[in-house]
């Protein structure tokens, strides 16, 4: 089994505009981080957004605590606090960490064990096709308390082995789908 990451924006981009409507409808009141994000759209909606967008919101719609995925900080931050205790995961570093979908990140990085092992990705999904390819060559499980957002990325996105999905992910897969 290879993987091909041009499969990956291919799946994430068919299922785009369907996986965003979806977070629209569900109203996500409650989660005031995914109000903004979806929000921060409306200054700016160019694909690449609506893409960190979706990354990015597709934690909360699978039910799961993106702070264990993703963590933000600004520059001055010392990034080894930050990185604490993070297992699998992705350091966004940005002027303004309020903002859900700023325009220039200072650095993307890709965390493993607590230790920052790829830097300089560019953005978000860039960050997610180059996570994805470092479980997939170092053979890492997902981490449990995030599970159902890599199966989505893997299976949906990237159709590896999307004919099993778990009851979760094949609920979204059949939303998507309609």
């Amino acid at each position: 089994m290879s993987m091909d990451i041009n499969k990956f924006y291919e799946g994430l981009d068919s299922h785009l505009h369907k996986l965003l409507q979806l977070f629209w409808l569900k109203r996500f009141e409650e989660v005031q981080e995914m109000t903004s994000l979806m929000e921060s759209l409306d200054k700016d909606a160019s694909n690449q957004r609506k893409r960190a967008a979706a990354l990015q919101g597709l934690p909360w719609y699978m039910k799961e605590n993106p702070s264990t995925l993703m963590k933000r900080c600004e520059p001055t931050d010392p990034g080894e606090d930050v990185i604490k205790g993070m297992v699998i995961g992705i350091l966004l570093v940005v002027e303004d960490v309020k903002e859900p979908l700023p325009v220039f990140y200072n650095d993307v990085a890709i965390v493993i064990e607590e230790k920052i092992v790829m830097r300089h990705l560019g953005d978000v999904p860039n960050a997610f096709v180059n996570l994805m390819g470092l479980l997939y060559m170092l053979n890492l499980d997902y981490p449990k308390d995030i599970k159902y957002t890599f199966e989505v990325i893997q299976r949906l996105f990237m159709g590896i082995g999307s004919e099993i999905c778990t009851p979760r992910v094949h609920s979204l897969k059949n939303k998507l789908l309609c």
